[in-house]
């Protein structure tokens, strides 16, 4: 089975405490499958279950700008996990 993920552009480099911070509390949205900031902490890297992108996102918009003071994130690519 495919599993499609989606990659979001953080509007600036994020460091790594905060990399841990997003990943930490986007793991405890109910509909996310899997998290993660790439190495370069350019990209979120998010898989949500049953495709519910739009909850899980409008959540991620928030964590996003709460943990790494203001950065904002946009849609970069879809991702094959």
């Amino acid at each position: 089975m495919t599993v499609m993920g989606r990659y979001y552009r953080f509007s600036k480099k994020v460091t790594d405490e905060q990399a841990k911070i997003i990943e930490q509390e986007m793991r405890q949205l109910e509909d996310v499958e899997s998290v993660e900031v790439t190495k370069d902490h350019t990209l979120l890297k998010v898989v949500t279950k049953d495709d519910q992108f739009a909850e899980v996102m409008s959540r991620a918009v928030n964590i996003c700008s709460r943990s790494a003071n203001g950065t904002e994130i946009s849609f970069a690519q879809f991702a094959i996990a």
